[in-house]
């Protein structure tokens, strides 16, 4: 094999191997699912689950932030 087809089928396999990996983590992004909660206070809690998961119930708990005196 000569040295330009080496270095094409060595492109040809990394691009394939490329797409592969792309491909595994696009399925992976799209059967997530993000649930976004607000509190009144504006707090935000955010949920990340698969596509599948039954989200019944969730439980926050709060905790007074430290303050930063200057």
């Amino acid at each position: 094999m000569t040295d330009s087809a080496s270095n094409l089928l060595a492109i040809l396999l990394g691009l394939g191997v490329f797409a592969i990996i792309v491909a595994v983590g696009w399925r992976s992004v799209q059967n997530r699912r993000i649930v976004r909660l607000q509190a009144a206070d504006g707090r935000e809690t955010i949920i990340v689950a698969r596509e599948d998961d039954e989200i019944t119930s969730v439980a926050t708990e709060t905790a007074a932030a430290p303050r930063i005196e200057s």
